[in-house]
C-alpha cells in the first residue's frame, strides 16, 4: 500500500523557504535603488519566484510497505535553472598532424647576397684557332743616316771611356786587359769576383803579361794558377798545364804540404802559398 502525505519536515522547509523569500525580496528592493540595477532586479525576481514555486509544489513521497520501516525520500521538482558561468579553459590538446602544404602566392625574390671569395684559378684553355692574316702594312721610307751617326757617336764615347779606364785602372797587353780589385781576399772569393765581372783570374803567359799584372796590382796578388789536383803539377783554372813560370828562388816548396795557390810578389816573382791567405785579386779580360 502506497500513500502520499506532508510531513512535519515539509512544513518546516516551507517556513524556512518563506523566510528565504523575504530575504530575496529585501535584496531585490536594495538593488532596485542602485543605478544600473535593471539586470540584477530581473535576475533576483526570477530566481526567488522559481525557488518559491519549487518549495510550494514540492511533495515528499513515502512508500510504506507493510512490515518494513518507513523511508522518506525527498524528490524536489522545479523548472530548469539559469545557465551557469563558463568554466575555466581546459588543457591544450595533443598537437595535430602536419597539414598539406598551402597554395599561397609565391613571395618576391630577395636581394642578392654578398659576393663570395674568388675561387682557385682554373686550368688554361685550349689554344684558339689561328686568325686571318692581316693586311699588309704601308711601307714608310725613313732616313737612317741620323741613327747611324748616333751609333758612331756612342762607339766613340765608349772608346774614350775605355782609354780612360786603361789609363787609370787597367793594364793592357795585346787583346788582354788586367784590372786589380784593390782589396785583399781569399783565393775562392777572388775567383768568384772575376767570374761575376765576366772575366777570369789573371794568368800570365809571358814576361810582358807578367809585368802588366805587376804594374796594375802594385802589391802581392793571386794568380789563376794552382796544383790542387796533383802536387807540383801547376795548371790554370781551366785545367791546362802552364808553360810560362817565373818562380822565386827556392819555390815552389809547399811548406807544411798546404801551399796549393800561387801569388805574384812585389818583385814580379812567383811563390806558392796557402789558398786561405788574403791577397789582391787581379782579373783578366779579353776583347
Amino acid at each position: 500500500m502506497v500513500r502520499r502525505f506532508s510531513s512535519t519536515l515539509t512544513l518546516r522547509h516551507f517556513v524556512e523557504s518563506s523566510r528565504l523569500k523575504e530575504s530575496f525580496l529585501a535584496a531585490e528592493s536594495l538593488l532596485c535603488q542602485s543605478p544600473g540595477s535593471h539586470f540584477w532586479v530581473r535576475t533576483m525576481s526570477l530566481f526567488s519566484s522559481s525557488l518559491l514555486l519549487c518549495l510550494v509544489t514540492a511533495s515528499y513521497a513515502e512508500t510504506v510497505t507493510e512490515g518494513a520501516p518507513s523511508t522518506c525520500p525527498v524528490i524536489a521538482c522545479s523548472s530548469p535553472g539559469l545557465n551557469g558561468l563558463p568554466g575555466r579553459d581546459g588543457h591544450d590538446g595533443a598537437k595535430g598532424e602536419k597539414g598539406e602544404p598551402g597554395q599561397g602566392i609565391r613571395g618576391l625574390q630577395g636581394p642578392p647576397g654578398k659576393v663570395g671569395p674568388a675561387g682557385p684559378q682554373g686550368l688554361p684553355g685550349s689554344k684558339g684557332a689561328v686568325g686571318q692574316k692581316g693586311d699588309r702594312g704601308e711601307r714608310v721610307e725613313y732616313d737612317s743616316s741620323q741613327i747611324d751617326s748616333e751609333i758612331e757617336a756612342l762607339k766613340s764615347e765608349l772608346g774614350r771611356l775605355r782609354n780612360w779606364l786603361v789609363f787609370a785602372l787597367v793594364e793592357r797587353v795585346g787583346k788582354k786587359y788586367f784590372m786589380s780589385s784593390r782589396k785583399k781576399m781569399s783565393f775562392d772569393r777572388a775567383k768568384a769576383l772575376c767570374s761575376q765581372l765576366q772575366g777570369s783570374m789573371a794568368t800570365p803567359r809571358n814576361d810582358e803579361e807578367n809585368k802588366a799584372i805587376q804594374n796594375v796590382a802594385r802589391a802581392e796578388a793571386f794568380l789563376g794558377i794552382t796544383d790542387m789536383e796533383r802536387e807540383d803539377n801547376f795548371v790554370d783554372l781551366k785545367g791546362n798545364r802552364v808553360h810560362y813560370t817565373n818562380w822565386n828562388d827556392g819555390e815552389p816548396n809547399n811548406v807544411n804540404g798546404a801551399e796549393d795557390c800561387v801569388v805574384l810578389l812585389l818583385n814580379g816573382k812567383w811563390n806558392d802559398i796557402s789558398c786561405r791567405e788574403s791577397f789582391l785579386a787581379v782579373c783578366e779580360f779579353s776583347d
